[in-house]
């Protein structure tokens, strides 16, 4: 996964953390939605791992 919040979203619709770390019950993803939508940097630019994510996908 990549730090995209709709993609964050997607995978806890589909729940699919727990399906791919085989764990039963509910999962607290709090932190890791935290980490998503925080700003990429401090300097406003995008993190390249942002930038790199949408190479490549149709227009």
């Amino acid at each position: 996964m990549h730090p995209d919040p709709a993609c964050f979203a997607q995978a806890v619709r589909r729940r699919a953390f727990g399906r791919a770390l085989r764990i039963t019950g509910v999962l607290d993803h709090g932190e890791l939605a935290e980490h998503v939508d925080a700003p990429t940097t401090t300097s406003g630019q995008p993190d390249r791992a942002r930038v790199a994510s949408k190479v490549g996908r149709p227009t």
